[in-house]
């Protein structure tokens, strides 16, 4: 009898310790989550701009203090394919990431991802490639982070300008008294390409100029190369300038003269890249113009700090950087 009291209070004993742990978890507050889980889009990381733009991004996350939080990021590459993206973006909404930052591959699909994040409630940053204004207005939480793309136009032309006026006798290889120039578009209808066009466009007006061609090279430095390659002899005989929307196309035209053993004509990009900045001067690569990344960059670890906060009243909703020449 006295076995089977000792048993029965055994039991008790802990059914009330189960009882007691229930009760304690329901008391006592669950630890909260410090981790901070945000997804990075990138339309092409072949790019060798957004492949040092991305890189400088990650440096400056893991460096920056987001109020005592922990900020856990992926980067998905689209490889410039719109589905792969749209599938990308699919899978971070469906795995609740906090906040999103996106470097679109089409302005298009802009619509589509926001109206989907906007009905998760997910603060979306786009960087680098701009969408239309009614797609930003899509939901509060969402901003734009790039540069001044007219602006870094307008400073090609300005520098080709001032150029022409110097050196007109050492420029005008044929002797007309026009520059004589091919231009280097980036993707048809992208806001940057256009704007960076219209602002050398602007800005050149003032000299006499004779566009030979214009090419469009989808940013890519090969594909730069290949279309320039296949202008007629006539026309790359006689161009004296080659402005390009960016470094990777006027690095491109670089390796066609560089091939042929001639000397190269007056070339102009944008974005100050590495290996673009360590040609610029008046023997290789002329100029390039500095499209402010790195201010990008640290605005975004700002923002990205005030949504953590709840704290983003403050910030524009489109905010550019200011490019500015680099010459040596």
């Amino acid at each position: 009898m006295k076995r089977r009291v000792l048993k029965y209070d055994f039991i008790w004993f802990v059914l009330l310790g189960v009882l007691a742990g229930t009760i304690g978890a329901w008391i006592v507050p669950q630890q909260k989550n410090e981790y901070t889980h945000v997804g990075i889009a990138v339309y092409n990381m072949n790019d060798t701009f957004m492949k040092d733009y991305v890189e400088h991004l990650q440096e400056s996350i893991d460096a920056y203090d987001f109020s005592g939080k922990k900020v856990l990021y992926e980067i998905f590459d689209a490889e410039n394919s719109l589905k792969r993206q749209e599938k990308q973006l699919q899978y971070m909404c469906s795995q609740n990431f906090d906040v999103l930052l996106i470097n679109l591959v089409k302005q298009s699909s802009a619509a589509n991802i926001l109206n989907e994040t906007a009905e998760l409630g997910i603060p979306v940053i786009l960087f680098n490639r701009e969408t239309y204004a009614k797609d930003l207005s899509i939901a509060e939480h969402i901003w734009y982070v790039g540069t001044d793309a007219k602006s870094a136009g307008a400073m090609q032309g300005d520098m080709i300008t001032k150029v022409w006026q110097k050196q007109r006798g050492e420029i005008d290889r044929n002797g007309n008294d026009q520059l004589d120039y091919v231009l280097v578009e980036g993707e048809m209808a992208h806001f940057d390409a256009v704007r960076r066009t219209h602002g050398f466009l602007e800005s050149s007006r003032d000299i006499s100029m004779n566009q030979l061609a214009n090419l469009s090279a989808a940013w890519q430095r090969a594909l730069a190369y290949e279309k320039f390659a296949a202008l007629d002899q006539e026309i790359i005989r006689n161009v004296e300038a080659v402005v390009c929307n960016n470094d990777e196309m006027a690095l491109g035209i670089y390796d066609y003269y560089e091939e042929k053993g001639q000397e190269p004509p007056f070339i102009i990009g944008i974005n100050n890249s590495v290996e673009m900045n360590e040609k610029t001067g008046p023997d290789q690569i002329y100029r390039t113009v500095d499209n402010g990344m790195e201010e990008q960059v640290a605005y975004i670890c700002d923002l990205l700090d005030g949504i953590l906060k709840g704290q983003t009243k403050d910030f524009d909703k489109v905010w550019y950087s200011k490019p500015y020449v680099i010459s040596q």
